[in-house]
């Protein structure tokens, strides 16, 4: 007397919580690795003006400069950077933004000395912008 076996039949069946559990973890792993954007710019004052006027465009490079003489591109400081070193900056700022953004703005400290926007200006010249224009704020 044979005896038929019956062979059960297990269905695939995708458990659903340790899937969530994993991603959980991955989600709380690239939230805690990842380092969020901090605003590094220089804190300036800048100079008034009766005819301040805003001119401001997306497409515009700003250089700022604070009292010490430290120069900021694109929201990277730069404490004691050369005039090479940085027109180098301004050049490869000028790729990113495309042939159109052939004009800076200098946003300067109004205790900054004036040997410091000489510089400004010769590293502007030397990378190539002839538009130059200084920012200021109007008086109120």
């Amino acid at each position: 007397m044979t005896m038929a076996r019956r062979r059960r039949r297990y269905e695939a069946a995708l458990e659903l919580t340790p899937l969530i559990d994993v991603i959980f973890l991955l989600l709380i792993f690239f939230m805690v690795s990842t380092s969020f954007v901090v605003n590094r710019e220089i804190s300036i004052k800048l100079p008034e003006s009766n005819s301040a006027a805003s001119n401001a465009h997306e497409q515009q490079l700003i250089m700022v400069i604070d009292a010490a003489g430290a120069f900021s591109v694109a929201g990277e400081i730069y404490p004691d950077a050369n005039i090479e070193m940085l027109a180098s900056v301004l050049e490869g700022q000028l790729g990113a933004y495309g042939s159109d953004a052939a004009s800076i703005r200098l946003d300067v400290d109004e205790a900054t000395d004036y040997r410091f926007v000489i510089k400004a200006m010769d590293i502007c010249r030397m990378a190539g912008i002839s538009d130059v224009r200084l920012n200021t704020r109007g008086k109120n």
